[in-house]
């Protein structure tokens, strides 16, 4: 084995750190023509893998797709997290693979961002009184386009979102605030 099986990660590891399913995560293997290496009945990737896998994850959860992906030059290092040989160059080298895994991870959204910049999203859609088709609805609010086109109107984050027609092949839906619930005061 060529590989090191300490530094391997499973591919299951992989369905549920993006929360895909099994044919979904093949996908994206291949749509980056990555193939897992095979350990007994085990499928594992290199964490250079994982890097370019978090990259795609990353365009994808923005609205993209895989077909539409391309890769930054950064995430196709192979060798970005890869720990050196022991030789005389090795703490030189493993400070810069330290800083590359670093860098990779600083780069990802937090979960707290992203849900502000949706609400932002949402606010403004509110707001500006804009028509938004399932498709941006869906990713602003973090559903699938099924979830949300179930109902003529629903409410979520404060905000009231109503079916108003189409838009294209699309539905387009109104975004209102959330009426305030009037305070009751006891004497």
């Amino acid at each position: 084995m060529a590989k090191d099986s300490a530094e391997l990660i499973p591919v299951s590891q992989l369905q549920e750190r993006y929360n895909i399913k099994r044919s979904a995560l093949y996908n994206r293997l291949s749509a980056l023509e990555l193939q897992p290496t095979k350990v007994g009945r085990r499928a594992f990737v290199t964490p250079a893998d994982v890097v370019r896998l978090d990259a795609l994850g990353d365009h994808i959860e923005a609205g993209g797709t895989i077909h539409d992906f391309t890769e930054q030059p950064s995430t196709v290092g192979a060798g970005a997290l890869t720990v050196a040989a022991d030789d005389g160059a090795a703490p030189m080298a493993q400070n810069t693979n330290f800083a590359a895994f670093l860098d990779a991870f600083s780069t990802r959204p937090e979960p707290l961002k992203m849900l502000l910049n949706r609400l932002d999203l949402l606010e403004k859609a509110a707001t500006h009184e804009w028509l938004l088709p399932t498709s941006d609805l869906s990713m602003a609010l973090g559903l699938s386009r099924r979830s949300v086109g179930k109902y003529p109107k629903f409410e979520r984050y404060g905000f009231v979102f109503t079916k108003v027609g189409q838009m294209g092949t699309e539905t387009s839906w109104r975004v209102q605030k959330a009426a305030k619930p009037k305070k009751k005061f006891k004497r």
